[in-house]
């Protein structure tokens, strides 16, 4: 199985190469990880939470019923996403970029 930082497309290269004429240095890192992403580990999870089993009647109600979802969360869960979203980096560096799990598991830090 391939790591995702040997998958590099030819558009990338390009780009890659074009930065590197630049002196601009590039960090590897994947295009996509929802271990990586805080909407996909924590705010979509904390919305459906608060929405679940709820109908809505159109558009503009689940507009305002998402709104207010959002303002329910408090700020502190902010913040302690930021802080879980730090380890979730030490998680990512330790796996080698592999696939890991959650905000828990045998990786040390």
């Amino acid at each position: 199985m391939q790591k995702w930082s040997q998958r590099i497309s030819p558009k990338n290269k390009i780009k890659e190469e074009f930065l590197a004429t630049k002196q601009i240095t590039v960090l590897e890192h994947p295009a996509y990880s929802p271990d990586l992403a805080p909407n996909d580990f924590f705010l979509f999870p904390k919305i459906k939470e608060i929405l679940k089993g709820r109908h809505f009647d159109d558009i503009d109600d689940i507009r305002s019923n998402t709104t207010a979802a959002l303002k329910a969360i408090p700020q502190n869960q902010f913040q302690n996403s930021f802080e879980g979203w730090t380890r979730r980096w030490h998680r990512c560096i330790a796996s080698e970029g592999e696939y890991f799990e959650g905000d828990h598991g045998g990786i040390q830090q």
